[in-house]
């Protein structure tokens, strides 16, 4: 019996139910992490991964252009609101008077500029037509990289857990050693700290 069974909680069923909406959400929001969850899942059966390919597509390409709409319509407003943003839109508006459509495309591969690339776009001249058909090529880019990553890094998880289930002696023996080793260490360190 795992935990959620223990709560009355059937785990493959909630994600067969709200797994695709997680993803969308997940996905609309900022989402690696979440589209990897979400292919795992479909490699174990769980949701179909052509559709978790879909949703993250449609998750992704719509949270830019959200973004992209914010700095279009409250751009100046909405980053005093938020001075952490102003300062990645302010980097990122270099980037686009040279690069615009390498931006469009990239920006999700751009860690911490996830929001600001979008936005700086949307304040920026770049005419909606060119963030919307280059959107869609970065979004099924991203889907495609970070999807196709998380899809076999749920086969590489399978084949590690069949394998650890075939030494769970030797596995269990090794988290064992490791929890003595770190209470052992942090006993001596408090005796140190003492003297």
């Amino acid at each position: 019996m795992n935990f959620f069974s223990s709560l009355g909680l059937d785990l493959p069923e909630l994600i067969r139910q709200y797994g695709y909406w997680f993803v969308f959400v997940g996905t609309f929001m900022e989402g690696e992490t979440i589209l990897v969850l979400g292919m795992i899942a479909a490699h174990q059966g769980l949701l179909d991964v052509r559709v978790v390919g879909v949703v993250a597509l449609i998750g992704t390409y719509l949270g830019d252009l959200a973004y992209y709409l914010l700095g279009l319509k409250f751009g100046r407003a909405f980053l005093d609101r938020f001075p952490k943003v102003d300062a990645k839109v302010q980097r990122v508006k270099g980037w686009i008077v040279r690069y615009d459509i390498a931006i469009i495309v990239v920006n999700r591969f751009l860690y911490g500029f996830r929001i600001a690339a979008p936005v700086a776009l949307g304040m920026s001249a770049v005419p909606a037509w060119r963030f919307l058909v280059f959107n869609v090529l970065g979004a099924a880019i991203w889907t495609l990289v970070i999807g196709g990553a998380g899809y076999l890094f749920g086969h590489a998880l399978e084949a590690l857990l069949q394998d650890v289930q075939a030494h769970d002696h030797i596995v269990v023996g090794v988290v064992l050693l490791l929890g003595i080793g770190l209470w052992v260490g942090r006993w001596v360190a408090r005796r140190v700290m003492r003297e």
